[in-house]
């Protein structure tokens, strides 16, 4: 990829990872999902270090492509290159992208919140949106929601939030992961988030500093983010009741989970309850 510096490029995989050097042995620092915005700024050997919309890190150079050009017009059956002011967004943990309108052959899966342009919304069951690299494929309507460029995630209720983050339950750990595929705390809540309309920093501590309502224990209700650590945050979790939270631990369980903070419950977790840091509510 010539001239790759200070270019705009796009994540042309399902879910990228992205590391703190350019050696795939180096620590995941997070992922970034299709089509997500990635301005490259350095190369070495077969990486690139790009910069997200909230974090920075190596990327393998195989893995960016051109930003989609191609869109429809209003009676133009295929290709145009002035895209529609609308885009899918996942609204599943995950789903197909097929080959074809018909049929079980899939080219590979894609995660919740990621954006691609349309190309025709005509088929019944799925639609045919444009992917990077030139390419096309069909997805089902169900798992997407057709949505205005200037609001691709609309504030939703909080049970939206709930929901989202209770249909991660026993999705496994991974340290920098954002997505079905793995994930971690604060890619947890970031996304849970995200899809009820609320952008909020990718990291623990920064979420903690980016967020001004502060809660006190005893006023904890279903959504508010609780962070843990004992002499930095180290954690966080969302509440989903006065006692009970939901988190994607990777200590003991190395997976999402629900806890609580009443000794008790089954699922009480001492080590947690002993140092909450402290207590934010996003809304």
């Amino acid at each position: 990829m010539e001239d790759i510096l200070t270019q705009h490029f796009i994540i042309a995989t399902s879910v990228a990872d992205i590391r703190h050097d350019p050696d795939a042995t180096s620590e995941l620092v997070t992922q970034a999902l299709m089509n997500a915005s990635a301005r490259a700024n350095e190369a070495s050997g077969e990486w690139t270090h790009v910069q997200l919309a909230d974090y920075s890190g190596w990327i393998r150079t195989s893995e960016l492509e051109l930003p989609i050009v191609r869109g429809v017009c209003e009676g133009d059956e295929g290709a145009c290159g002035v895209a529609l002011p609308y885009s899918v967004v996942v609204t599943a943990t995950h789903t197909s992208v097929y080959a074809q309108a018909e049929g079980d052959d899939t080219l590979f899966d894609i995660y919740l919140s990621t954006v691609l342009p349309y190309i025709d919304l005509s088929h019944p069951q799925r639609l045919r949106i444009a992917l990077p690299g030139e390419q096309e494929g069909w997805i089902a309507r169900e798992a997407v929601a057709i949505r205005s460029n200037s609001e691709l995630y609309p504030v939703q209720e909080l049970s939206t939030v709930i929901a989202y983050a209770k249909a991660f339950l026993d999705i496994p750990y991974l340290w920098g992961g954002t997505s079905w595929g793995g994930i971690d705390c604060s890619g947890f809540v970031q996304l849970c988030y995200r899809m009820g309309g609320h952008n909020i920093p990718r990291d623990a501590d920064q979420q903690y500093d980016f967020l001004t309502r502060s809660i006190d224990r005893q006023d904890m209700q279903a959504g508010d983010l609780i962070f843990f650590g004992s002499k930095s945050i180290t954690h966080v979790g969302m509440a989903i009741s006065p006692r009970e939270f939901i988190h994607a631990e990777g200590q003991e369980f190395n997976r999402v989970i629900i806890n609580s903070f009443d000794d008790q419950h089954p699922a009480y977790h001492e080590r947690l309850d002993s140092i909450v840091w402290g207590m934010k509510r996003v809304r």
